[in-house]
């Protein structure tokens, strides 16, 4: 899986890339055909917004989430995101 992180509006520390690309890593428990993660972080107003784009086979899954922690933004993207992916992989299973 490629992980693209991209930092607008501000510089992101090395410890906030790590954890978003560690949550992102975290998505291949679930499903571990993944093909692109793309991870962008803007800081406006005082807030920090994360969009997360997942690639994955015949969807394309996105999740927007807006905190004053830039912690707790990424942890609101990856629960946006591993809920979309465990529901697309229970339709895969019951349809086969």
């Amino acid at each position: 899986m490629n992980i693209n992180f991209t930092a607008r509006h501000f510089h992101a520390p090395d410890d906030l890339k790590d954890y978003a690309e560690e949550g992102a890593a975290r998505f291949e428990k679930h499903f571990d055909r993944i093909n692109q993660c793309e991870i962008v972080m803007l800081h406006e107003n005082s807030m920090f917004i994360t969009e997360i784009n997942l690639h994955i086979p015949q969807h394309n899954l996105h999740a927007k989430s807006s905190d004053p922690n830039g912690f707790k933004s990424i942890d609101g993207c990856i629960e946006k995101i591993s809920t979309q992916i465990v529901k697309i992989v229970d339709q895969w299973k019951k349809h086969r």
